[in-house]
């Protein structure tokens, strides 16, 4: 008898989300589950988001605006650490952004699960 073949979708890796909306944050978790990633978060919060920032992430998925400030904090540190970023944010001025953050992606909002899902792509395939 031939053993079964899981046809799950394999996981591409984990990939930290913050996002301050709770629905928004829910709907961006469920994209990027869908897309094959593990999700760390949402975190709300900078502080929060900085106690997690060094696990092993094949990407981040970040609002600019939170709670207690400006993302740019994780951001920075992510990036040092040569994780891609994927800015989605209604709150971004992509020439600072690009700037700062030149290989990072922008999914502005309102959501588009097609901007997400590509962007995860694109990263997917460079890892």
């Amino acid at each position: 008898m031939k053993d079964t073949v899981n046809m799950e979708q394999p996981e591409r890796g984990t990939v930290l989300l913050c996002e301050d909306e709770p629905i928004v944050a829910l709907d961006v978790k469920i994209m990027i589950e869908d897309a094959g990633f593990r999700v760390v978060g949402p975190f709300a919060r900078v502080d929060k988001a900085l106690d997690e920032v060094d696990g092993d992430f094949v990407a981040a998925v970040l609002d600019v605006r939170l709670r207690d400030g400006d993302v740019f904090p994780v951001a920075e540190r992510l990036h040092k650490r040569g994780v891609p970023l994927i800015f989605h944010s209604g709150h971004i001025i992509e020439d600072d952004v690009a700037l700062r953050f030149p290989c990072a992606k922008h999914c502005p909002k309102p959501i588009d699960s097609r901007a997400i899902r590509a962007a995860l792509r694109a990263v997917a395939a460079a890892s």
